[in-house]
């Protein structure tokens, strides 16, 4: 079996900050571009602590093609 090089593969989702990061994010009921797209770096992102959010819930206004957030108007703000 053919393996890949080291340099192209990527770790798993998992560690101390990666847990972290997912506590606090649902605890606080946020929304991140990392989970919503399902993007393939999340466990890098999250491993470092980082996230990029999405500020007006689950909804963008945009509609990319390479991109799996879901699309439309989102709700009005909670004052």
């Amino acid at each position: 079996m053919l393996r890949h090089p080291e340099w192209l593969r990527v770790s798993i989702a998992g560690g101390e900050n990666y847990v972290k990061v997912k506590t606090i994010l649902g605890k606080a009921k946020l929304h991140t571009i990392c989970e919503e797209a399902k993007c393939p770096n999340v466990a890098e992102c999250f491993g470092n602590g980082t996230a990029t959010f999405l500020i007006l819930g689950d909804t963008c206004t945009r509609n990319c093609s390479y991109c799996n957030v879901k699309h439309g108007k989102p709700l009005p703000l909670n004052p």
